[in-house]
């Protein structure tokens, strides 16, 4: 099939933002000229083509519509072109390992391992949510389990996580498959432990998933997730925006072009109900729920906080303008990480991210 000029454009666009320095220079090269005109223009094409999409009118369609946004994603997800504010290796040291396990060295995983699964490997594991696979690869690599089961409602993600499964001769000790997991059905005594990462705040029905974790758990299993836990559907409240939005207009205007679209950022914007929708019907969909609806089923044994209610809307657009070689761009950061830590500490505001491992109520 023939791509248009604005796809091959959007596609190339997308490749370079792999690429945050060469971004920028490419930038500043093309700025104001033809080039720079064709991409802004495939971009405004390609976003009024998603905003005009049909929108879906029953159960299925939207099913299909949330599947459909992973399986064209899963590829650029597991890739890091989509890069978020977690995937960056200086904000992972810097900022989430030391308050997740208290060491810049020691990483949620491990802290895990070390803290509630003390003879490694165990039997059976379970990971809800899978994406592409890169949990269960690294679990298996660490030796966590002798058998990893996965479910993902995306095919195109269960068909890229058997692929890289085979790649890394895992097939014996990997095993996926394509499942509702709002409608999941587990065999009880199951599993050692189970973990969701990144995937629980895509869920709807927590009162069955939770159910349906207990029972399969066996005796002393736990349930482990590293997850965003904030406002559902990004509502994020007045006082988030107002603080992400004084720390953005205070830097200098060099930290505040958005990695969105490389322009200069003056104001980070609620996004609507329906533009999330748009952008994908299960995200956060039912977020705020995690946490509450958990107490009822499960004992917390631990719960660490790491933030994120003002990191995430900031730095998602931002943090590729900073060098981390350099020491005052290091200082500048960190300052924002003390300022949202502080905040945290003293509640006045909540933690949007965190880090839980709990057990089945008795």
């Amino acid at each position: 099939m023939k791509l248009s000029r604005d796809h091959l454009t959007i596609k190339a666009h997308s490749y370079l933002s792999k690429w945050p320095l060469g971004f920028k220079i490419a930038k500043k090269i093309f700025s104001n000229t033809t080039i720079h005109q064709s991409v802004q223009h495939a971009i405004r094409n390609h976003n009024l083509a998603s905003s005009q999409a049909p929108r879906p009118t029953d159960n299925k369609q939207i099913a299909d519509q949330k599947s459909g946004h992973w399986d064209h994603h899963v590829q650029l997800v597991e890739s890091k072109v989509l890069k978020g504010w977690l995937d960056w290796e200086f904000i992972e040291v810097e900022h989430i390992r030391p308050n997740l396990s208290g060491s810049k060295s020691i990483y949620y995983l491990q802290h895990f391992f070390s803290e509630h699964l003390p003879n490694m490997p165990v039997k059976k594991a379970l990971s809800l949510g899978c994406g592409g696979g890169n949990l269960e690869r690294a679990l298996i690599h660490l030796n966590a389990a002798e058998l990893i089961e996965a479910y993902d409602a995306s095919p195109e993600s269960i068909r890229l996580a058997k692929e890289l499964a085979e790649e890394n001769n895992l097939t014996d000790r990997l095993k996926y498959a394509v499942c509702d997991i709002n409608k999941i059905e587990l065999q009880e005594n199951s599993y050692d432990f189970i973990v969701a990462k990144m995937s629980l705040h895509h869920f709807e029905n927590f009162d069955h998933i939770y159910q349906q974790i207990s029972r399969a758990l066996k005796p002393g299993g736990v349930f482990m997730f590293n997850e965003y836990v904030g406002p559902t559907r990004f509502q994020w409240t007045d006082l988030q925006l107002s603080i992400a939005n004084r720390l953005l207009q205070a830097l200098p205007k060099k930290y505040r072009f958005s990695a969105f679209n490389n322009l200069p950022l003056d104001e980070i914007h609620r996004p609507t109900i329906q533009e999330m929708i748009d952008m994908d019907p299960s995200e956060a969909v039912n977020s705020n729920d995690i946490m509450p609806k958990l107490k009822l089923y499960f004992d917390v044994i631990e719960h660490k906080k790491y933030g994120g209610t003002i990191l995430h809307l900031l730095m998602n657009h931002i943090m590729a303008n900073f060098d981390t070689t350099n020491e005052f761009d290091v200082a500048l950061l960190k300052m924002i990480f003390l300022q949202e830590q502080v905040l945290i500490e003293n509640n006045v505001i909540d933690s949007d991210f965190c880090y839980v491992v709990a057990k089945a109520k008795s």
